[in-house]
């Protein structure tokens, strides 16, 4: 390591870096990992950790959780007799029952688990389901790599999700209840009177001007609108139409998983991971 890399640790320490990542070294660390898709439940105002996964049944009568509990397979591993069927799945599951959040607001832990990185009024960090999104889909790929099923309106609806990010890394939300007759994905048909070959000529034009803008800046190339070319490829995608069909699904299916819309949210979210897509955010409000 030489003197000039030792006085670099205190710069990369402000630009996000460990002291163990020198010039030269590939600042994201397991992002070569064998997990190829994710899907995230998050319960705005769901259950405690008192009422499923951490019942505390040897503390307190003040502290403990209301509910009887299971002895899981796992000596010493508790749930509530609510969840008997997770009860029998724990050895698949990773239970983290020490997280905690000091900022003492919901909105702004909310900012802090899914970014890793308390809020600030000078930059808004993007989620998780954004970073993975940016960095490990294809460009071309048709159904977005960070989606959020039936919204994204987390931490107070106040969240973008992408961040200091690009747009293309924004969450794509659904903005339709899978739960409700007749449930169609906001934007994925064309306009009345607006058929394909219409949509190729906006295409073409978008392009067209976007040329002559940067020649007039005299602007390095850049690349075409991402939330443009996002939406031209669904709307032409027979295949993304079909990830959003879960009228495909038997009903014995859709009455397993639910009829509410967090159940029906959930289904939907393993259709579209089956389908390639990196990251998923299921959003249940309370």
């Amino acid at each position: 390591v030489s003197r000039r890399e030792v006085l670099q640790l205190g710069t990369l320490s402000a630009l996000g870096l460990t002291a163990g990542q020198l010039p030269g070294q590939d600042p994201r660390p397991g992002f070569g990992g064998s997990a190829k898709r994710c899907i995230l439940i998050w319960l705005d105002g769901g259950p405690s950790h008192l009422e499923t996964l951490d019942p505390k049944p040897h503390a307190p009568q003040e502290v403990r959780g209301p509910f009887q509990v299971i002895q899981t397979g796992i000596p010493g591993v508790h749930v509530t007799d609510l969840l008997p069927r997770t009860a029998g799945l724990i050895g698949k599951l990773a239970i983290i029952r020490s997280m905690t959040s000091p900022l003492g607001e919901h909105n702004f832990g909310t900012h802090y688990m899914m970014t890793g990185y308390k809020p600030t009024s000078v930059l808004e960090y993007p989620v998780i389901g954004s970073v993975l999104g940016h960095v490990k889909s294809p460009p071309d790929a048709i159904l977005p790599a960070h989606t959020a099923v039936p919204d994204f309106r987390v931490g107070g609806s106040k969240l973008t999700g992408n961040g200091y990010l690009p747009a293309s890394a924004a969450p794509f939300s659904v903005n339709s209840d899978p739960a409700k007759p007749g449930f169609k994905v906001q934007d994925l048909d064309f306009f009345t009177n607006v058929t394909a070959d219409r949509m190729q000529r906006r295409r073409r034009y978008l392009a067209q001007l976007d040329q002559f803008r940067r020649q007039v800046e005299s602007a390095d190339e850049g690349e075409q609108d991402p939330q443009f070319e996002q939406a031209y490829r669904l709307v032409t995608s027979s295949s993304a139409r079909e990830a959003f069909a879960l009228d495909q699904e038997p009903q014995k299916v859709r009455n397993r998983y639910g009829r509410k819309t967090v159940g029906q949210s959930c289904l939907l979210a393993r259709r579209l991971v089956e389908r390639g897509v990196p990251f998923v955010t299921v959003n249940q409000r309370g």
